[in-house]
């Protein structure tokens, strides 16, 4: 895990600037930082590289990396560069060190750009062939490594964080009011249906693609398509094949040369990773947890029942959120998110960062992408029961299932509906959170218009695959890797693997849920690791906290919240004071948007 940034263009970039950005760069490398600039006829080639040195620490796998007349910077783990490195090895390449970055570049140099099709890890890179004068920026298949740029004229800025674009370009940047927006008027799910930053001209490296440069000229490859094919085998054989997946996935990402850190919640997605590292890989655990005093999120119980079941050194981070001051957390990942904080929840998770980063750890494992993969949500379970609608027997069963045990627990009122999907299957009104009372709360009421990419026939895998690439995980990464690497921590996340994802894409979607359970293939790959109390809990909890846990309504509080800012060229200020005032009565959704008003107005505030 490591900082990259990076110009090309005419400009020279001072020693006291160049001083200024690897300032800026250390939190995602603190063990080494590396420069070089490259001349050609037309240009000048800036590489900047800071390194969290993970596999291979020694001094001769720093970055910038350079083999015959490429350059390469690069951001990640390379997961399987082990076998890679095998596989070079047979073509006549020699290796000088044990690291991934060797590895990348020299399969770069033996099969191009399009070598990326053969690798398994998480990634942003730049790379530079001088001979044929080319470049590419390339971001993972799923998108947890962050890689944003920013083209002007001929000049052409690059970076893992917007702020080391900002301190290149040495400009102000001008803020997308219409993102910001979109962010208060419909949640955190609209926010990646593009990939617009919160900066004008600011973009994303899609997830899945790269960016070749040429004389300045920008095109956009896809080299990762979800193809859709119902594999259709009989259940044992089909979960024999994930349990593999699962199991070689999880083998790779415990490659380290530093101990690794594991989150602990009570639900099956970090117990899984948990129990098979230390059951079936007899890997020595360190598990960390988030205990709160709000008994609606308290998963205590059972977290404590599956430490001890495992047999691992753990801790539990006990927050009692009335006594933090969470404004003064929420200012500081705002200054180094470069954006709005979307949730409560990530301001929990930076505090979990900040103690496994205290005990020494510069890794850490959780279990993000689990319920897109496995169908972990209560509309999933809704979609499913559309896609067995004509199997009537196990459709009846079914329906009982979710009646009887499924929907006494389901909060969202949307979702109470057994037949919801039956009925009307382009029913979304659950994702986006226009809900009635910001109808009149914003001064320009325009409606959102749904989109949704199309990914496959299947109702329920297309909403499970937008969920992964476009609403959810998107906004999980972002948060929890610029959680991690404000403390120099590196994340992994087992779920997000290409072959596992693509055999569970392809999966019959009868096998998803089975007994009122869903989840069903995760709960089948795990059973011989997993205590049945966890495996078999349906209930789905998650930590976190409401706005009025972290915010005193009183006087000062309000007067802060209401105070001179930008944000009421888009918020009607009296009618959000109406709601302010109103505070007992806040519900769930009120809560949500009260703290993404918060989080955008410190925000702007930042920016001044």
């Amino acid at each position: 895990m490591c900082g990259i940034a990076g110009y090309i263009g005419n400009k020279k970039i001072s020693s006291t600037k160049k001083n200024e950005l690897f300032k800026l760069m250390q939190n995602r490398g603190p063990d080494s930082s590396g420069y070089k600039l490259i001349r050609n006829k037309k240009n000048f080639i800036h590489f900047f590289f800071t390194r969290l040195a993970i596999i291979a620490p020694e001094k001769n796998s720093n970055q910038p990396y350079t083999y015959k007349d490429k350059t390469l910077i690069f951001n990640g783990e390379i997961y399987n560069y082990l076998e890679i490195r095998s596989e070079l090895k047979k073509f006549g390449y020699n290796f000088n060190t044990n690291s991934d970055t060797e590895v990348l570049i020299k399969a770069l140099d033996k099969w191009g750009i399009n070598c990326v099709k053969r690798l398994e890890g998480m990634w942003s890179f730049f790379f530079h062939d001088s001979t044929k004068n080319n470049s590419y920026l390339c971001r993972d298949r799923f998108g947890e490594k962050p890689l944003f740029f920013f083209k002007k004229s001929d000049e052409l800025y690059f970076g893992s964080e917007i702020k080391f674009i900002r301190c290149l370009f040495d400009r102000k940047l001008d803020v997308d009011f219409r993102k910001l927006e979109n962010f208060l008027k419909f949640g955190y799910k609209y926010i990646h249906k593009n990939n617009k930053s919160y900066y004008k001209n600011i973009y994303y490296v899609p997830s899945g693609s790269y960016l070749k440069i040429t004389n300045n000229n920008i095109e956009e490859f896809k080299y990762w398509k979800i193809k859709s094919k119902i594999v259709d085998v009989d259940e044992k054989t089909y979960f024999q094949n994930l349990k593999e997946k699962l199991f070689t996935s999880i083998q790779l990402r415990l490659r380290s040369d530093f101990p690794i850190a594991f989150h602990l919640s009570g639900g099956i997605d970090s117990n899984s990773l948990a129990f098979i590292a230390k059951k079936y890989f007899n890997y020595n655990l360190k598990t960390f947890s988030v205990i709160g005093t709000n008994p609606k999120y308290d998963e205590s119980k059972m977290i404590n029942f599956a430490s001890k079941q495992l047999g691992a050194e753990h801790t539990n981070l006990s927050i009692d959120v009335k006594k933090i001051n969470f404004i003064d957390i929420l200012k500081k990942q705002i200054s180094y998110h470069d954006s709005p904080v979307t949730t409560v929840n990530s301001l929990l998770n930076y505090i979990l960062y900040k103690k496994i980063k205290k005990d020494g750890f510069k890794v850490s494992i959780t279990g993000v992408g689990s319920d897109e993969i496995f169908s972990g949500y209560y509309d999933h379970h809704l979609l499913y029961l559309n896609e067995i609608k004509n199997i009537k027997n196990l459709y009846k069963r079914s329906c009982s299932n979710w009646k009887h045990t499924i929907s006494p627990i389901v909060r969202n009122p949307f979702l109470k509906k057994m037949n919801l999907y039956v009925n009307n299957p382009t029913f979304r009104k659950h994702i986006y959170q226009f809900d009635s009372f910001k109808k009149d709360l914003f001064l320009n009421n325009k409606s959102p218009s749904f989109t949704e990419k199309n990914y496959s026939k299947s109702l329920m895998k297309n909403r499970m695959a937008n969920e992964m690439f476009n609403e959810i995980v998107p906004v999980v990464l972002k948060e929890e890797d610029l959680n991690a690497m404000y403390h120099s921590i590196e994340n992994r996340s087992p779920f997000l693997d290409s072959k596992l994802f693509e055999s569970a894409f392809n999966m019959p979607p009868v096998y998803y849920v089975k007994n009122g359970m869903a989840k069903w293939p995760l709960r089948q790959l795990i059973k011989d690791f997993v205590p049945e109390k966890i495996r078999l809990n349906k209930i789905k909890t998650g930590f976190n906290a409401s706005v009025k846990d972290i915010l005193k309504f009183d006087n000062k509080n309000i007067d802060f919240l209401m105070g001179e800012s930008e944000i009421f060229d888009i918020i009607n200020k009296k009618k959000l004071f109406k709601i302010i005032k109103n505070k007992k009565q806040l519900s769930g959704v009120e809560s949500n948007f009260i703290f993404n008003f918060l989080s955008v107005k410190l925000f702007l505030e930042n920016e001044r």
